[in-house]
């Protein structure tokens, strides 16, 4: 039953993307362009970490996107289509957030292009800035959507300007049954939910310095009222030399709770230094510490643990999908990592030290709590290498990796954890973009 279903995804991999690519030629010189990708996706998990589950885990996944875009000279009116489905759960299966959203309308929108910019409004994906806070999402199976307005623009020469007002798409299905029978219902914006923001970037500062400073908002209905400024300063790299980055981010705002609404008080940090190689395989050795405060007293009036809003997680800390990535919480993280590339091939190998910020509140990605503070802090060694490889340049990737998490105290005796030995991951995936 598996090889049968992996071959029939493999054979719509191929379908797929090959009647589209030729289309895409056929109509180079058109106002029309076409493009997309599709990908398919097996990974697996020895142990589960969660609370309140046990056993060894597994999962199929596809995901096609087709993005179609008809440039009316003044306007330009853009649709992409998203079909993400995943299969081999069962009822003990822990499936992750995101992986199913089934024949659904990712993004529709109207961009107008101006002198020194663009407006957009519709529904659509961003990124912004490092993608720390607000970005669509890689390696998860359906990325983050928006609908409002966003633009983005060039007031001088060296500075960019982009400002965003939206409410974030919820993805469906959000129940058990649907999802493990990948039923298709439609998205819809939660306006009672505005997210909104504004990011300015200077390049061709002294040393080839690349400097950023922001502010978002996060305002839900009933929900927390949040303002998160920052901002990051980074170097390029090159290779023979040193590059770095830091990134701040505060957080203050309101946070209801049982007992009335809380100040919230919270902030990350992101610091990096990596020197690349003139060699062979060009080498990037780099060092990375992570931190993101936790609330470590819920009776003082102050919400001290960081919402990592809309960013993603697996630059920072890992592979995601069933694995044990973090999220920018209650978290301290550091480590080295290497990077190598040689023609078509890619290598990652890192390896990360992990502790709550505070030992008295949660890990979130297991949904465990100590609040005495008795189980400890250290989570525990996250060790991974990955590789992607261009089996056809620029037509069909192969990717593929293992991680394993050498579970620490918090992980091992935190109340609800489950016992077993130290979680193995591992996944392998195709892609194909056209």
């Amino acid at each position: 039953m598996k090889i049968a279903l992996a071959s029939a995804l493999s054979g719509l991999l191929v379908t797929v993307s090959a009647p589209a690519i030729a289309a895409a030629s056929e109509t180079q010189a058109s106002p029309f362009t076409l493009s997309g990708s599709a990908r398919i996706r097996y990974e697996s998990i020895s142990d589960l970490f969660r609370a309140g589950a046990n056993g060894s885990d597994q999962m199929l996944s596809s995901r096609v996107r087709i993005k179609g875009e008809y440039d009316a000279g003044r306007v330009i009116f853009g649709g992409e289509f998203l079909d993400a489905r995943a299969w081999l759960t069962d009822s003990g299966s822990v499936i992750p957030a995101g992986s199913v959203n089934a024949a659904e309308l990712l993004q529709a929108y109207v961009r107008v292009p101006l002198e020194g910019g663009e407006l957009q409004a519709g529904r659509f994906v961003m990124n912004v800035g490092s993608g720390r806070l607000a970005t669509e999402q890689g390696f998860r199976n359906t990325p983050n959507n928006f609908e409002g307005v966003r633009g983005r623009f060039t007031p001088a020469e060296n500075w960019t300007l982009e400002a965003f007002f939206t409410a974030p798409v919820r993805i469906r299905p959000n129940d058990r049954n649907a999802i493990e029978n990948n039923t298709a219902q439609i998205d819809e914006a939660e306006w009672g939910t505005h997210f909104w923001g504004v990011h300015a970037t200077r390049t061709g500062l002294a040393g080839n310095l690349r400097a950023e400073a922001y502010l978002f908002g996060l305002n839900e209905e009933n929900g927390a009222d949040l303002l998160t400024p920052g901002f990051r300063i980074s170097s390029p790299r090159a290779a023979g030399t040193y590059d770095f980055e830091i990134e701040m981010m505060a957080q203050f705002g309101d946070q209801p709770s049982a007992g009335g609404t809380l100040d919230v008080r919270a902030w990350s940090a992101n610091a990096a230094l990596g020197y690349s190689f003139d060699a062979p395989w060009r080498p990037r050795l780099s060092g990375q510490l992570v931190y993101a405060s936790g609330d470590s007293n819920p009776s003082d009036g102050e919400w001290n643990r960081f919402n990592p809003l809309f960013g993603a997680r697996r630059g920072d800390y890992g592979t995601t999908g069933l694995s044990f990535a973090h999220f920018r919480e209650n978290l301290i993280a550091f480590g080295p990592r290497l990077d190598l590339r040689d023609g078509p091939t890619a290598i990652t190998l890192q390896v990360q030290e992990s502790y709550l910020a505070s030992d008295t509140d949660r890990w979130r990605v297991a949904n465990l709590r100590d609040t005495t503070g008795q189980s400890g802090s250290r989570i525990g060694t996250l060790a991974e290498a990955r590789m992607t490889y261009w089996i056809r340049p620029d037509r069909l990737q192969l990717e593929t990796g293992a991680m394993v998490l050498f579970r620490g105290d918090f992980a091992k005796n935190a109340p609800g954890a489950p016992a077993g030995d130290n979680p193995v991951y591992g996944y392998v995936m195709l892609s194909a973009p056209f």
